[in-house]
């Protein structure tokens, strides 16, 4: 499986087509969809300036955000998420794309377990009816070294 660490600079350097529906019939691909399990809409990515904004544009109903990177700022992508609500019964797993994940949950408790370099780190989640809320999820750089030294 790879793995994918995104320097800061590359960010800003690398930005990819905006994700409207119809703006770009070019590159079809590289445009994130909306994706769904057990009826929760979810979108993952975040590569690229562009990419970012327009996620966050599009998910401005979604109620839970999560981001991945290293403790050095490295934004990081293919994190494996798994949500469970607050009776262990698992509500989504899915694998980002990038940094970014979005998602709408009914309002409640969570667990949010997101596991990258093989290391699964966990947060607990108050997700509200209206508004957002975020997890920050970071590595250590020695976690990134270990799993593709």
């Amino acid at each position: 499986m790879k793995k994918i660490v995104i320097g800061t600079v590359g960010l800003f350097l690398f930005a990819v087509e905006p994700v409207f529906p119809g703006f770009s019939d070019e590159f079809p691909e590289s445009q994130p969809q909306v994706k769904s399990y057990n009826g929760i809409p979810y979108l993952s990515g975040g590569i690229g300036i562009e990419e970012r904004e327009n996620m966050r544009a599009l998910s401005k109903e979604d109620n839970l955000v999560l981001s991945f990177a290293l403790q050095n700022k490295e934004y990081l992508g293919d994190a494996k998420v798994l949500i469970k609500d607050d009776k262990g019964k698992k509500v989504l797993e899915a694998e980002s794309d990038g940094p970014l994940f979005f998602a709408k949950l009914p309002a409640g408790n969570y667990t949010v377990e997101a596991t990258a370099m093989e290391k699964p780190l966990e947060q607990v989640a108050h997700v509200p009816s209206k508004g957002q809320v975020r997890l920050y999820f970071t590595w250590k750089k020695s976690d990134h070294e270990t799993a593709t030294g």
